[in-house]
């Protein structure tokens, strides 16, 4: 069971949003912190039935990761690396791999698999870019809940860690997030799960997170930041505090940044400041995608139209993941274009958020093709 502080359905329905925070690790500054005794700038928290110690922040690797940020970040405490082979062109990897040399017994790994669960030439490979034996936790990456009932994904996860290739399952997922979330939940063999989460979509996920944390699970948030209003470091203590959360992964390019994370980790939880945060997180999201993948459903030609909307947004609205939307897009296998849906917007029409899809796939097709 996780001992810290936690936002229940019965907390989030009252309207309290969460119950009292978590103690962290005291200190007046990042640099008080290190020097207290050896213990670690940042508090840890036990990644579920892992057993693992993990920071409650840590570090993605995605664009702008450079290598002396992350080994600042990892003398800091912040010690669970979530990298892979996709990330920059499979630069991200290769800084993983300088910024833990020579200190791999200091840090948690955490790696991305993003080919298919038999092809062991792949895991060897991304392992040998790492300079490593194994990882900590590899994460199956799936995006469908169908895909996470196949088999194949229990058959390779087993074969794997009977290989010493990884110690622990995890699954992480961006599209039909609470659907993935609840097939692995069932298939039973995962021991993390990593979903794209903000507060705006709390209500649906805390049933889930109450469930994985009753199951043993570690959960590790990932692109908390997405269309908050305000400072993203704000609402990390309301994060924190919800039920069975271990840690919040995001790429930062700062050592800046590094230290407003830690000292955000330790920020007193505000109950008015975390209803304004979630009144402000429903506004932001109007309008954007919560890849809930309902538009795909309704697609009659079974388009990645959800992909199609994440590759706008990025383009459009995240400056550093400009050259992430063109790749992402030209890898796309099923592709809407104007010419082929016509007249047709069942996809618009499912969606929930009102994102204006249509809009999204004229712009994609302008601009990325």
């Amino acid at each position: 069971m996780n001992t810290s502080s936690k936002c229940s359905r019965s907390d989030f329905f009252k309207g309290a949003g969460v119950i009292a925070g978590a103690s962290v690790v005291a200190g007046s500054s990042v640099q008080a912190a290190e020097e207290n005794a050896g213990k670690p700038a940042v508090a840890l928290r036990k990644l579920g039935k892992t057993g693992l110690k993990v920071p409650v922040v840590s570090l993605g690797t995605g664009p702008g990761q450079e290598v002396n940020v992350m080994k600042f970040a990892i003398a800091q405490g912040m010690n669970f690396i979530h990298t892979s082979v996709g990330y920059k062109k499979g630069q991200s990897i290769q800084n993983v791999a300088e910024a833990i040399k020579g200190q791999r017994d200091k840090v948690v790994l955490g790696l991305k698999i993003t080919w298919e669960p038999d092809d062991d030439q792949a895991m060897d490979k991304a392992l040998e870019t790492l300079g490593v034996d194994s990882a900590d936790v590899a994460f199956f990456n799936i995006h469908e809940a169908d895909q996470v009932r196949d088999p194949k994904y229990r058959r390779g996860a087993e074969r794997w860690k009977k290989m010493g290739k990884f110690k622990h399952i995890g699954l992480t997922t961006h599209k039909e997030t609470a659907e993935c979330l609840k097939a692995g939940l069932d298939e039973g063999f995962y021991d993390v799960i990593m979903p794209s989460y903000t507060l705006s979509m709390e209500e649906e996920f805390l049933p889930i997170f109450e469930r994985a944390e009753k199951a043993g699970l570690g959960i590790i948030l990932m692109k908390t930041h997405k269309n908050l209003t305000g400072s993203e470091f704000e609402v990390t203590p309301h994060y924190l505090a919800t039920t069975g959360i271990t840690t919040i992964n995001r790429g930062v390019s700062s050592f800046a940044d590094i230290k407003k994370m830690i000292e955000a980790s330790k920020a007193p939880l505000d109950k008015q400041a975390g209803i304004r945060l979630r009144a402000s997180a429903q506004v932001a999201m109007s309008g954007h995608c919560r890849m809930c993948g309902e538009c795909e459903t309704a697609c009659p030609q079974g388009f990645q139209v959800a992909d199609v909307v994440r590759c706008s947004d990025y383009y459009l609205e995240h400056a550093e993941y400009v050259e992430t939307a063109y790749d992402t897009y030209r890898g796309l296998a099923r592709t809407p274009r104007t010419d082929l849906c016509g007249d047709c917007n069942l996809c618009e029409r499912a969606c929930r958020n009102g994102v204006p899809v249509a809009h999204h796939i004229r712009r994609a097709e302008t601009v990325l093709a």
